[in-house]
């Protein structure tokens, strides 16, 4: 009994703050099936009318579509990016050089994308950045920033050189606790370091796998900073992404229910299969 009352007492926070989430969750939904902007002061309800529109808006719909594909990019490459550094780090023999390591690839951490943006901006001039040393060396000079084609995915580098440290702490702290004798057992049959990370290290690192995909995921959605003050809309809209849709709607527009329709759907895309996911592990745990 005495347990009992101890497992209700510390759930209730928990309760708590998931029917504060529930009810704004559901408050967003049913503000946005209103006609709720600046011309509409008072909300009137317009059922799915304004979904209609804003999934015909062309700007809409490419901004969404470039952000799934930074999403897709930065998860994908900056779990391999993650899992490279953290068995590079693992692998190394002194303390003190790891520890050096780990400063030097999670410092991109430590600077915000704004000032990243601007970094990155003048590494990508065509007349005084990277080209001036990949020139001489007769290697391809990209256009980077100054081009429609390649400004998108120059950004999608910059996002990865940002946000791949976070994952390599991730995986480096999965490998570091895994058992050391099963490591020993694998060295003295002569495994090395790439059998070893294959065969140990990564089998047991699943929870920093989902950790960093969630991690990263989140991130990529909410980019805005690197890509507005990289670019902003000049001189191409193939770098606008869905929250700068969301910034130049709710700002400049002040259409409130187009706003709660973005959330709407990051919440579709976010918070339902990682629910989803949880109800799942719930369940095989409970099993």
């Amino acid at each position: 009994m005495k347990r009992l009352n101890t497992t209700i007492l510390f759930s209730i926070p928990a309760l708590i703050f998931g029917g504060i989430l529930l009810y704004f969750i559901f408050w967003n939904f049913r503000n946005s099936l209103m006609d709720y902007s600046l011309i509409h002061s008072h909300p009137i309800y317009v059922g799915l009318k304004t979904y209609q529109l804003v999934f015909s808006d062309p700007s809409f719909t490419s901004s969404l579509e470039r952000s799934l594909i930074w999403s897709a990019a930065l998860v994908g490459g900056g779990n391999a990016i993650g899992i490279f550094i953290g068995s590079f780090i693992f692998f190394l023999k002194r303390d003190r050089v790891k520890t050096v390591f780990t400063s030097i690839f999670i410092y991109p951490l430590a600077i915000s994308s704004a000032a990243a943006a601007v970094i990155w901006t003048w590494l990508f001039n065509i007349h005084s950045g990277i080209n001036t040393i990949l020139g001489p060396l007769h290697l391809p000079t990209p256009l980077w920033l100054d081009s429609s084609h390649s400004a998108f995915s120059s950004l999608i580098l910059v996002s990865l050189w940002m946000y791949s440290g976070i994952s390599a702490l991730f995986y480096l702290a999965a490998f570091q606790n895994v058992d050391k004798s099963l490591i020993e057992s694998a060295k003295i049959d002569s495994a090395g370091p790439i059998r070893v990370l294959g065969r140990i290290l990564l089998p047991n690192a699943k929870n920093a796998f989902i950790v960093s995909t969630a991690i990263l995921f989140l991130f990529a959605l909410r980019i805005f900073s690197l890509a507005y003050v990289a670019l902003g809309l000049n001189p191409y809209i193939e770098t606008a992404v869905l929250k700068m849709y969301f910034y130049y709607t709710t700002e400049y527009f002040s259409e409130s229910s187009v706003a709660s329709i973005i959330l709407v759907v990051i919440a579709i895309v976010v918070v339902i299969p990682y629910a989803l996911y949880g109800l799942k592990r719930w369940m095989i745990n409970d099993t």
